[in-house]
């Protein structure tokens, strides 16, 4: 079989299947799955798939996909500000939006040799860009799964950080607590479970069907996580550290209110979308 029948026959069954953007996806599964960048399959589109075995695996991918899972755990990784990170269905996907929290942890945290925490790492994704990005900076990654600790860990070795962050398994800061490090950190950066439950049957299959439900539903409410967090970051928070949190979408009410008088909330900042995403609060 050519290259470009392949695509043409798995982008009509994606297609047939609802799978948005359907031929990209089937080009960047082909590209993949010969080891090829997608520039390659347009060059070569009226040459045949090299061998048997790669149309074969190419095929059962296409089924994977038309099944609802996501195109990033088909190909392993997704990028992320600039970085290329492994992801399995152990870890949340990163999210553009998600970003926004690093640029601001960036901008605040460019000067000295902060320490940080990074509540619910999953992929590691906003633990490595901030080491990268803020070089004298040392991280403390938490997550409740050690499935996703083990992607995370190899996700900051593949960026040459693992010296500078240390991954703890456990609920949110709790595990800080055997390091004596309260009133040390810097700055809380957490992109939590936010997803009411009620909520979850309404989210796209590919999220709702694949992504981890621990990284996805924050209770009842969805404010659960949040109600618990914050207590916890006055703890470990030095006096005028800064807590960085993503919300979901309208949230930013409910969330405001959680805000006592030991806190000065600074803002929250819109995403790319115009969607109020990031909270900014710090410690009095």
């Amino acid at each position: 079989m050519k290259i470009h029948e392949a695509i043409d026959l798995a982008a009509e069954a994606l297609e047939d299947s609802g799978v948005p953007g359907a031929r990209l996806d089937a080009e960047r599964l082909l590209a993949s799955e010969l080891g090829k960048d997608r520039s390659y399959l347009l060059a070569h589109f009226q040459d045949s798939v090299p061998e048997p075995g790669a149309e074969r695996r190419f095929f059962a991918l296409i089924t994977e996909r038309r099944r609802g899972k996501p195109l990033q755990y088909l190909l392993g990784r997704q990028e992320f500000r600039g970085l290329e990170f492994e992801v399995t269905p152990a870890v949340l996907i990163p999210r553009p939006e998600t970003e926004l929290l690093v640029d601001t942890a960036v901008e605040r945290l460019s000067q000295g040799n902060p320490t940080l925490a990074d509540v619910g790492t999953g992929s590691g994704c906003i633990a490595v860009a901030t080491a990268v990005a803020l070089p004298r900076a040392r991280v403390l990654a938490t997550d409740l799964s050690e499935d996703a600790l083990v992607v995370a860990r190899r996700n900051a070795s593949r960026h040459n950080v693992s010296d500078r962050i240390q991954f703890l398994c456990g609920d949110l800061l709790l595990p800080l607590t055997a390091l004596g490090l309260e009133e040390t950190l810097d700055c809380v950066l957490s992109n939590p479970p936010y997803v009411a439950e009620r909520d979850l049957s309404a989210l796209q299959r590919e999220v709702r069907d694949w992504e981890p439900r621990l990284a996805l539903v924050g209770g009842l409410s969805g404010l659960e996580i949040y109600k618990r967090l914050l207590p916890q970051a006055l703890r470990f928070l030095k006096p005028g550290g800064t807590l960085i949190m993503e919300i979901g979408y309208n949230m930013q009410a409910e969330i405001t209110q959680l805000f006592d008088a030991a806190w000065n909330l600074e803002g929250i900042r819109d995403d790319f979308s115009g969607i109020p995403r990031i909270v900014v609060a710090q410690k009095r």
